[in-house]
């Protein structure tokens, strides 16, 4: 009579439980639905805004070699000097625009580049794969290695698939990362960079000592592998205001200490409604605990013995641009990193005073302060390269002379005269 009774009491609270939490997994359900099927057959948030104010943009896709599709936005001029963007940690290309109008982005296809705005796996454009579903766990199976690894030689390799030119990259935070990893580890993709832009790369990252950072890096790594918390915040999104959703964020950007300036909540806010749009996976987080407890040593693994890369394979011109006041990354030992391990690669440095990790791209006197500068230093290396162009009939002795001198003269004037 025991094991009768043993099996109808595990029968009726199983029933009691589906009855109790049948609400919440018919929402989660719904989530999912609505972030894998119906979401990704929209236009998305980057398309909508750039077509609003008539700014002609096409869609770029690449393949990544296990199968992922990455949706890329292109504008600017076609045969331009070629510009690619990757943006950071639980974003898409939508955090490019976080000024509106003012974007850098916006001002260098003005200009006469022409700018790829660049989506990893796993956010709102790369939910594509042809072999898995996003609805399978196999699809969530990667982390910010295969980020460097396979997302980013792919979308490079398209983007130098259409110009005869090298690429301008500028990573922000993870996707700077990203860009030093896998140029790192792909050394025949240096030769088609002229520039990388780093923008707070979470490269050496800092000891957390704000609650809610402290927070993320103590809870297990696993709360961060399903896919449910994106796709519930996914649908929040249909619901929620933009104006809401906008006060919650900044005002968790203010409390993590993330962001120390005034924010250009009327830019930003344009995108921010669509942030979170990716998320971190179990594997993803693991990593960046595994890149804390390692320190620089993880950025100079020279052997590949202790699962790293060695930044000093990146041989391209660098730009670094990093908040004094950062409560992620360590400003002093990255910069100390990059400067010891790269040498004359890297052509400039700036300390950005009173910056948090986010004022690099959120802050109000960033479009100013940050973008002005990283344009200044683009367009120098564009002007450098012309001059090397018009020199392409000299003998391969003079050209290859001329090159090497203007490259020293170049990084003598920014690292002697314009380090601030």
């Amino acid at each position: 009579l025991y094991f009768p009774l043993r099996a109808l009491k595990t029968m009726f609270l199983w029933l009691l439980e589906s009855i109790i939490f049948l609400p919440w997994n018919c929402l989660l359900w719904a989530a999912r639905y609505y972030t894998f099927e119906v979401k990704t057959k929209r236009k998305g948030v980057v398309e909508t805004y750039l077509d609003a104010h008539n700014i002609k943009n096409t869609q770029v896709h690449a393949t990544t070699s296990d199968g992922y599709t990455l949706t890329m936005q292109k504008l600017g001029v076609d045969g331009g000097q070629p510009v690619f963007f990757l943006h950071g940690m639980f974003e898409s290309s939508a955090m490019t625009l976080a000024h509106g109008l003012e974007s850098l982005p916006i001002k260098l296809a003005q200009d006469g580049y022409c700018v790829y705005l660049g989506n990893v796996r796993g956010n709102m454009y790369g939910l594509k794969n042809s072999n898995l579903s996003p609805w399978s766990s196999e699809f969530w199976n990667f982390s910010v290695r295969d980020h460097a690894l396979k997302d980013f030689p792919a979308m490079l390799n398209v983007i130098r698939s259409e110009t005869d030119k090298k690429i301008t990259v500028i990573g922000q935070s993870q996707g700077a990362l990203v860009s030093m990893m896998g140029l790192s580890n792909s050394p025949n993709l240096n030769k088609y960079v002229n520039l990388l832009a780093l923008l707070s790369p979470a490269l050496v990252l800092r000891i957390p000592t704000n609650p809610l950072v402290k927070l993320v890096f103590t809870l297990p790594p696993s709360y961060f592998g399903s896919p449910l918390f994106f796709s519930f915040v996914s649908i929040t999104q249909l619901f929620i205001p933009d104006f809401v959703a906008n006060i919650f964020a900044f005002k968790a950007l203010e409390i993590s200490g993330m962001s120390l300036r005034p924010l250009d909540r009327e830019g930003a806010g344009e995108v921010m409604s669509s942030t979170p749009s990716g998320y971190l996976t179990t594997d993803s987080m693991r990593f960046y605990v595994e890149v804390l407890e390692k320190g620089e040593e993880f950025f100079r693994d020279k052997k590949g013995e202790l699962g790293g890369f060695d930044v000093g394979k990146v041989d391209v011109p660098v730009g670094l641009w990093i908040g004094e006041e950062d409560v992620v990354i360590d400003t002093e030992k990255t910069v100390k990193l990059l400067k010891d391990e790269m040498g004359n690669s890297l052509v400039y440095v700036k300390v950005l005073e009173g910056y948090g990790h986010t004022d690099s791209w959120y802050s109000k006197d960033s479009i100013e302060r940050l973008g002005g500068d990283v344009k200044r230093v683009i367009d120098e290396r564009r002007s450098l390269g012309r001059k090397n162009a018009s020199r392409s009939g000299s003998r391969s002795r003079s050209r290859s002379r001329s090159r090497c001198y203007s490259e020293w003269v170049f990084g003598c004037c920014l690292r002697h005269g314009r380090i601030r």
